[in-house]
């Protein structure tokens, strides 16, 4: 598998082809799906090297879906990169995601997309870790 694999989901088709458009433009190979069913669906047909995942969605939202994303074998260790226009969900989501990801604030640059997905690929992002399970009352 090409270490250039995107999955990239967001609902609204305009952020969608702008998304693939600029991954295009920096030469990797891109599949953009509207929805987190779609997505799921892809990822289980081949592999990805990363997702790119709006938070809001119709349906389950991206954080459902990295989450779902990880019981996919193929997809379990997927780096992933969340985006949203309120900055506010950055550090909720990043801080109870289980596994590599980042955040990226809607509006951005083609610039700021291309390094954050290179970033993630390289081996970079935040290594999120679940929080520690609460003691039982007795």
């Amino acid at each position: 598998m090409s270490a250039r694999r995107v999955l990239v989901v967001d609902d609204e088709p305009r952020i969608l082809d702008i998304v693939k458009y600029f991954l295009e433009q920096g030469g990797y190979e891109v599949e953009a799906v509207d929805g987190g069913e779609k997505a799921l669906a892809a990822a289980r047909k081949k592999p990805f090297n990363i997702a790119v995942l709006d938070i809001v969605l119709v349906g389950d939202s991206g954080y459902e879906v990295a989450f779902k994303l990880k019981k996919i074998k193929s997809a379990e260790s997927m780096p992933i990169l969340f985006m949203s226009s309120k900055v506010e969900m950055a550090d909720l989501f990043l801080k109870n995601y289980d596994g590599r990801a980042e955040f990226l604030l809607k509006p951005f640059k083609k610039e700021a997309l291309l390094d954050a997905v290179k970033m993630l690929l390289d081996g970079g992002g935040r290594q999120a870790q679940k929080p520690a399970p609460r003691a039982k009352r007795k």
